[in-house]
């Protein structure tokens, strides 16, 4: 059974590019080992991210990112079980950088640019709303 959470955070400590890049080789290691998909959008000090796979993948993956001192205020806002995997792989999107500075790396994701989409088969989902809604926020830093 294939599980999907949302969630969203707050960073407890400042993100720069190299910071970023750091985050996305290692969590891209950690959840290819784990058959974990999704993706993490990155906004100022906020983070959203959808994270797909085995039940106990995704779950282990959440709770790992629970404890972790760099995540404040971590809130689950949905869980449901899916039919089918809606990432391939686990990418990251970043709005605060110069997109220059990351996008080379692999598994940045370019959804938070103005023209992405989602397939039509996740475009209606709540789990596609909430990160339309995040992308499409001017969110405020502390």
């Amino acid at each position: 059974m294939l599980v999907s959470i949302v969630y969203m955070s707050r960073a407890t400590q400042p993100f720069d590019a190299d910071d970023l890049a750091e985050l996305l080789r290692g969590s891209r290691l950690r959840n290819e080992a784990l058959g974990v998909s999704g993706l993490l959008l990155v906004k100022g000090d906020r983070f959203m991210q959808l994270l797909e796979g085995p039940a106990f993948s995704v779950d282990d993956r959440f709770a790992a990112i629970s404890r972790d001192p760099r995540h404040g205020e971590v809130k689950s806002l949905i869980r449901e079980d899916i039919e089918r995997r809606r990432f391939d792989a686990w990418s990251m999107a970043y709005r605060t950088l110069d997109d220059a500075d990351v996008e080379q790396e692999p598994g940045f994701s370019p959804f938070l640019g103005p023209d992405v989409a989602f397939p039509p088969s996740f475009d209606g989902t709540s789990a596609g709303w909430l990160l339309k809604w995040f992308r499409d926020r001017e969110l405020h830093e502390r």
